[in-house]
């Protein structure tokens, strides 16, 4: 039925597709005078408080709904709906679904030497990684960080019942660190003073030595030391690094190097502990995993991290960091994931780039998996998310987690293991080809989110979104068909995984296609009818221009009505069969946001601005 209801609207599109092009090309003659303006970069640093309504509060209603939408085929929108003046050259660049990617079974196939990565300019998503193995999970959520402290040291006492101990504290240097090297301190005392109460930790039995690290490293105890004063001294002389930069994985290379003639001629077992709430830089994280697990596994030395939480099927999270004089609103990216090799999720919030931040119930990739395979533990912290931008965060149970348990494989393995398996083939081919990270298809895949107050201005802004959602369509179609051509490949799959994710991202596709047939109507009801700030305003918002938001009203739903039922239906579909899961929170997210697309006025409180130096510098976390 799912094939049938494709291949007709497929075949009933000829008629519609003259009437496209040639309304398109009266339109574009019509908005000639337009002068056009090049787009300005979409990376947002600055944002301001939500002067809107909450959205409603969430209900589960699931609607029967047994077909595919078909009414969102690109050749099917009217133009004059999608107001498509001004140039639409940008269909040249639209990113393309390839055919290998559409046959079903065996001819599916993802060519990952053409993907860049995600989170960083790379050449080639492989790299050149020694084989690995695969042990026990080594992953344990705790309260905080006493709890922490608690367990390693009950994993020291262990080891020194075995051998003398180095124990070596490697501290992020980021300024969201300090109050947690705070902490670290005043709880190391009690470390110590427990251990000293055992046979095994008197004496000289263990000794510790401390560094830190950020772009780079720095050795703050001249020889490791089992004196308390010391070790806490060294702590207090942490500095901050300022670079934004977390070499997490140089650090750890670097702390063993410079310990293990120490470690040998002393014969002392290793415990290294890294203390950080970054997954540290993508590039250097690639490139020496394995050579640091192999450092590790070669020096006997176990490594246990107490970091934070992953994003979900994501790179980063944003601090929310407010300018203390121009009260501005300012973006800080930071390295909270994903918790896997390779993201498994789109990128993209329909909009362009993601700047939620939802919690995945597992640490970060690299940091869970160098914790598993030297025999130390993963300590996931509780996150300080109040001032993370957009952030859902929730507690998941691990029993349900453990059945979706990422893979802790070396990545030249799962890279093998994704290009024999047709769904996981399938599905990074539409997670990848959907990025808006790439520069190759950052402008089709980006709808601007914030608009100029002049009306000129504002114009100028919408023709040229308006002229790259063709293009942008063109792909969503295309990938929505390819998923539901494929369901076969996600029923016959054995990873509950991989279901949740092909099940996850098909009902945000059809949400998205929703989203931008919506952005297109409605933006240019805009310009023919603005709609005026309200005056009855407070006199402190200051109007600044208008605001790209999603809601729930449809302005067009004779045409996008089909997709937004679909969207729901299999949205609500995946709260149900994955609650208690990240998916199921995610796919809770996008029907709360609505399906409709609007463009509101954005107000700034001048309650914010103070008097001072506005050229108080940004910082970098």
């Amino acid at each position: 039925m799912l094939r049938s209801a494709a291949r007709v609207a497929y075949n009933s599109t000829a008629f519609l597709t003259s009437f496209l092009f040639h309304f398109v090309l009266l339109l574009a003659l019509a908005m000639f005078t337009f002068t056009e303006m090049n787009k300005e970069q979409q990376l947002l640093t600055v944002i301001e408080p939500d002067m809107t309504e909450d959205l409603e509060t969430f209900e589960i209603e699931l609607d029967e709904m047994d077909i595919v939408s078909t009414e969102m085929a690109t050749a099917s929108m009217p133009s004059a709906e999608l107001g498509m003046g001004g140039a639409v050259e940008a269909s040249m660049s639209a990113p393309v679904l390839e055919q290998e990617a559409i046959d079903p079974l065996e001819h599916v196939k993802v060519e990952f030497d053409a993907v860049a990565m995600i989170s960083k300019d790379t050449d080639s998503l492989i790299r050149e990684i020694p084989s690995g193995t695969t042990i026990g999970s080594a992953q344990e959520v705790v309260s905080d960080y006493q709890e922490a402290m608690d367990q390693i040291t009950q994993e020291l006492v262990w080891m020194l019942s075995k051998n003398k101990v180095l124990a070596i504290w490697l501290f992020d240097q980021s300024e969201s660190m300090v109050d947690d090297q705070k902490r670290i301190r005043e709880r190391i005392g009690r470390v110590y003073a427990e251990l000293g109460l055992t046979t095994e930790g008197q004496g000289d039995m263990l000794t510790t030595a401390v560094a830190s690290y950020g772009q780079g490293f720095h050795l703050l105890t001249e020889a490791p030391t089992s004196n308390l004063k010391d070790i806490q001294s060294a702590i207090d002389a942490i500095q901050v690094d300022r670079s934004g930069e977390e070499m997490s994985c140089a650090a750890l290379m670097e702390a063993m190097a410079l310990h293990r003639k120490y470690a040998q001629t002393a014969d002392r077992k290793v415990a290294l502990i890294m203390v950080t709430d970054e997954s540290g830089n993508t590039t250097n994280n690639q490139g020496q995993l394995e050579a640091t697990i192999a450092a590790a596994k070669k020096m006997d030395c176990r490594l246990f991290i107490l970091g934070r939480e992953a994003m979900f099927g994501y790179p980063y999270a944003h601090y929310e960091w407010r300018h203390p004089y121009t009260g501005e609103m300012h973006l800080l990216k930071i390295d909270r994931g994903p918790e896997t090799a390779y993201v498994e999720q789109l990128q993209t919030d329909g909009y362009g780039q993601r700047w939620d931040a939802m919690t995945s119930g597992f640490g970060p990739y690299e940091q869970v998996r160098m914790a598993k395979e030297t025999g130390g533990r993963f300590f996931m912290l509780p996150g300080q998310e109040d001032k993370i931008h957009y952030v859902t965060d929730r507690k998941y149970e691990p029993n349900t987690m453990n059945l979706y348990r990422p893979d802790m494989r070396p990545r030249d393995q799962q890279v093998a293991d994704i290009k024999s398996d047709p769904l996981k083939t399938l599905v990074t081919k539409v997670v990848y080809d959907l990025n808006p990270f790439q520069e190759d298809r950052k402008d089709v895949l980006t709808i601007r989110r914030w608009y100029s107050n002049e009306p000129a201005v504002i114009a100028n802004q919408i023709r040229t979104e308006q002229s790259q959602v063709i293009p942008y369509g063109q792909y969503l179609d295309a990938a929505i068909a390819t998923l539901e051509k494929n369901i076969k490949l996600r029923n016959d799959s054995p990873s509950l995984r991989w279901q949740a994710n092909f099940d996850l991202i098909l009902g945000q596709l059809y949400a998205y296609r929703c989203r931008a047939y919506e952005y297109g109507v409605s933006s240019e009801a805009f310009l023919k009818n603005p709609t005026p700030p309200d005056p009855k305003r407070a006199e402190y918002l200051e109007f600044r221009g208008w605001e790209l938001r999603t809601r729930k009203e449809l302005v067009a739903g004779d045409k996008t009505a089909p997709d937004a039922e679909r969207a729901k239906q299999l949205l609500t579909k995946v709260t149900e069969d994955y609650k208690g899961t990240p998916w199921a929170t995610r796919a809770a997210w996008e029907i709360k946001r609505g399906f409709g697309s609007a463009i509101v006025p954005y107000y700034f409180d001048t309650r914010n601005r103070k008097p001072g130096n506005m050229e108080v510098p940004i910082p970098k976390l």
